[in-house]
């Protein structure tokens, strides 16, 4: 399995050639054609009225074509890139999302507020992955991550979108030289054993995989941030996990959580839904 088909986000956040770079580096392994799409909001209220760039977007989105190009062609990869015609909001999102289902996987900037009007709206994200039917690949802000999928970490919990992940993000998995599986159980939930008993880890066999599994329990409301505390105790270069829409409760298999990990994980975060 391999992703023929990478779709990255570009912007003028300082971010953008870090992601651009890790991009490059999974179709690279992958052999994959990369689309860069440059999607920002207009910093101009005329513009956004009046539906067409303003000259600082058209000049930002130069300057993206130029950074593509030009690192497309060092890396010998076949690709493309593309501006969206204007920056309003709502349009911004529903473009990246169309796009995305056009890709075998997106990759996305996780979104840091210091980046300002440079970056892409802040539900962007979010609504990516919760409605382009594709994984997302959201790179965090800090840091540079030339390897992403050599030691990967998987969060499972047996739900339909942690199987979903786990599958969207078999192509890496099967090329990984370590993958753990986390099991993090809630207090509420510790008691009750999955149904079906199927292993987990038979399954991963079968895929030439093979994975060491771990499981703990937490409190409700510390069970993301003890899922990325355990991820980083596996020395994880990416996280594989289900997104969950549903917003305003502090579980793990709420949406709170998928929102809390999308802006405080500190690797490479793989999100299906």
């Amino acid at each position: 399995m391999a992703y023929k088909h990478i779709l990255v986000h570009l912007d003028s956040s300082p971010h953008v050639e870090a992601r651009l770079d890790a991009a490059i580096g999974l179709a690279q392994r992958h052999g994959a054609f990369l689309r860069g799409l440059f999607a920002q909001g207009d910093r101009s209220a005329t513009s956004v009225i009046a539906r067409r760039p303003s000259d600082h977007l058209v000049e930002a989105a130069a300057r993206s074509e130029t950074l593509f190009n030009e690192k497309l062609a060092a890396s010998g990869l076949q690709g493309q890139w593309h501006g969206l015609t204007h920056g309003e909001y709502n349009h911004v999102i529903r473009e990246v999302i169309i796009w995305s289902r056009f890709a075998d996987l997106t990759v996305l900037g996780q979104y840091d507020r210091d980046a300002g009007q440079l970056a892409a709206p802040e539900e962007l994200n979010e609504q990516v992955v919760l409605n382009s039917g594709r994984p997302a690949l959201v790179i965090p802000y800090a840091g540079k991550f030339p390897v992403i999928g050599k030691r990967i970490a998987v969060a499972w919990n047996a739900e339909r979108e942690a199987a979903r992940a786990l599958s969207d993000a078999m192509p890496m998995i099967e090329k990984a030289s370590e993958v753990t599986v986390i099991t993090v159980l809630t207090q509420a939930s510790s008691s009750v054993p999955e149904t079906p008993r199927v292993g987990l880890l038979d399954h991963l066999t079968l895929h030439g995989v093979t994975a060491e599994q771990t499981h703990f329990t937490v409190t409700d409301i510390g069970a993301m941030d003890a899922l990325l505390a355990r991820s980083m105790d596996t020395g994880a270069d990416l996280l594989v996990m289900g997104a969950h829409g549903h917003y305003g409760f502090p579980f793990l298999h709420r949406g709170s959580g998928t929102r809390h990990v999308l802006r405080t994980c500190p690797v490479p975060l793989l999100l299906s839904h």
